[in-house]
This record gives C-alpha cells, sequence and structure tokens, in this order.
C-alpha cells in the first residue's frame, strides 16, 4: 500500500535528519550550480546511482532520466534550459549493460494497452503498433543507442559550436564506466561483449596507474583497521548508545561489539586475500595498498542533565 511506502521514505528521511544532526550528513552545496557543467542524460533504471557511481556530491551535476536514455522533445527543453540558464557545455550519453528497453514486448502491450491512454499523442486513423512503437521509444542495442544520440545531440552544436557531446557505457554487474573511445569502434553491443575480457584487462591497468597518482593518500592494508585502545573504549561514556551509527563498514548496537572488532584478527587476512584476488591483472598484482578508509567516529549527544551533574560533583 501506498502508506506503507510514505512510512518507508519518512522514516529514511528522519535517518538522514538524525544524519545531519550529527554531522555525518551536510546539506552544504556549492554557490554554483552545477558544479561543474555537466549534464548526463541516462537510464531510470535505479541502479544507476550517477552520485555514488561517480563520486559526486549534490550540485555537481545536472542528471536527466528516461527509459533507455533516448532524446526526447521534453529531454531538449530541459538541455536548452542548461545551456542557456546553467551554461552546460558538455552533455554525456550514459548508457547501461542488459538495459530492459532491450526486451520491451512491444506486441504484449499493444494486446493489454488500451487506446484511450495513447488518444492524445496517436494521430487519428494511424497505424497504432507503429505510433506506439514511436512513443515508448524500445531500443535494440545499447551500445548503438548510446552511439545514435551522441550524433543526434551534435546537431546542437550547429547552435552552439562551444557545446561537446560523448557517451559512456556502463556495466551495472561490475561498477565499471567505460569511455566513448573504448566503444565507439564497435558496431553492436554483442561485439563490444566478445572483447569485453580485453578491455576489461585495460581498465584494470587504468585502475593500477590510478593508484599511483593517490599515493599520498594510501596507507598499507594492515592499518586499515585499528582496534580502538583499552583506555579509549573505557573513555566513551553512553546514555543511549543509537543503532547503527558508524556507517555502512560496521553496525554497533553496544560497547561489546567493539570489543568483538578488536579480536576480529582474521577479517584483516580476509580483505588481504580479497584484494589480491580482485586487483590481479594478468599476474600483476598491485601493491597491497588500498585507498584511505575513514570510519566515522562515534559521536553521542550526552544531555545537559549529565553535564550539569558532573559539574556538581566537580565542585563538591
Amino acid at each position: 500500500m501506498i502508506k506503507d511506502i510514505e512510512k518507508t521514505l519518512i522514516e529514511g528521511n528522519l535517518r538522514f535528519q538524525w544524519k545531519i544532526t550529527q554531522d555525518l550528513e551536510n546539506l552544504e552545496v556549492e554557490e554554483k550550480i552545477p558544479k561543474y557543467p555537466v549534464l548526463i542524460l541516462t537510464c531510470m533504471d535505479p541502479k544507476i546511482d550517477i552520485h555514488r557511481i561517480f563520486q559526486l556530491k549534490p550540485g555537481d551535476v545536472f542528471v536527466l532520466r528516461n527509459a533507455g536514455n533516448v532524446y526526447t522533445q521534453d529531454m531538449l527543453r530541459s538541455i536548452l534550459i542548461s545551456i542557456f540558464d546553467y551554461h552546460v557545455k558538455y552533455i554525456i550519453i550514459l548508457g547501461h549493460m542488459d538495459c530492459g528497453m532491450t526486451k520491451f514486448k512491444l506486441t504484449e502491450l499493444k494486446k493489454k494497452l488500451l487506446h484511450k491512454i495513447l488518444s492524445n499523442s496517436l494521430s487519428n486513423n494511424s497505424d497504432v503498433f507503429s505510433e506506439t512503437r514511436q512513443f515508448f521509444k524500445p531500443i535494440v542495442d545499447e551500445l548503438r543507442n548510446i552511439k545514435n544520440h551522441v550524433e543526434i545531440l551534435k546537431r546542437l552544436q550547429e547552435f552552439f559550436p562551444e557545446i561537446e557531446i560523448t557517451g559512456m557505457l556502463y556495466d551495472v554487474n561490475t561498477g565499471w564506466v567505460f569511455e566513448y573511445e573504448k566503444f565507439k569502434d564497435f558496431s553492436v553491443i554483442w561485439n563490444f561483449r566478445r572483447q569485453y575480457e580485453t578491455i576489461l584487462t585495460e581498465k584494470k591497468y587504468q585502475f593500477i596507474d590510478f593508484f599511483n597518482t593517490i599515493e599520498h593518500e594510501i596507507v598499507d592494508i594492515n592499518d586499515l583497521v585499528k582496534p580502538l585502545k583499552e583506555s579509549e573504549v573505557n573513555d566513551v561514556e553512553i546514555e543511549q548508545f543509537p543503532k547503527k551509527i558508524v556507517g555502512e563498514h560496521a553496525e554497533i548496537s553496544n560497547i561489546s561489539e567493539i570489543d568483538k572488532k578488536k579480536k576480529d584478527n582474521s577479517e584483516n587476512e580476509r580483505q588481504k586475500f580479497e584484494l589480491k584476488q580482485k586487483y590481479k591483472v594478468q599476474g600483476i598484482i598491485p601493491k597491497i595498498k588500498v585507498p584511505k578508509i575513514q570510519f566515522q567516529g562515534v559521536k553521542i549527544h550526552i544531555p545537559n542533565i549529565i553535564n550539569k551533574r558532573r559539574e556538581r560533583m566537580n565542585k563538591d
């Protein structure tokens, strides 16, 4: 029921508000919007989280979404507004592999769809099937769809020569994003899939090169998880210890779970093994170093009544 969905969303917002009060989240946005003069046209698939994929913040770029990341008149309306009012200079068509619009069964839809639903969109005495196809715009091939829309949007350069358009392909199963240069010479997605292992190997080399550029940000894997010292644990005073206060790396509901994590020495060994397997590239293994992981500290609200009690005890 919609009330259940509404309840779930509101509870999520309440968690968001709690994180704001604990300085785990903030609403700060750059004064200039967008921060980068970029607009990304992508699919409505909920697995395509632009901010997570590219590690962006709210306000960094414009994002437009529809089924199959296809060009429409309404998309043009939004694109023109972004160019005129927000000085966007770069447009990226971000498609993804295994797109649901390639599996769109127009024949079955035609049987179930009431003509009245599309009465305002279809002309009189029209070929309902062809116009229904034109309305829903199913795609046959994700790669060709990206390339076609890059060419379509390049027509804007006749009026706005400063605009640059490119495409990217996202693999929802691995998290890799492939630049236009990686797939532009393939005519269909099948050819890309056939060469996928070779292309992925190149991306892994790119990943290793990236590691070398962030040398100042990396630490030895043995330093990833440093258990709290006994004195640090004893110094933590808790009035009410809320659940899920450490974020994605751990879920601590009471102080005893901190002790468990202190004793979990095998976890580091498991992380080492997984990193070696994940980043092994044709016999080449990067140094056992990983990006520094910042574990958010436990931030505890102490009511004023406790502070006053402490003041009285100190006076005594």
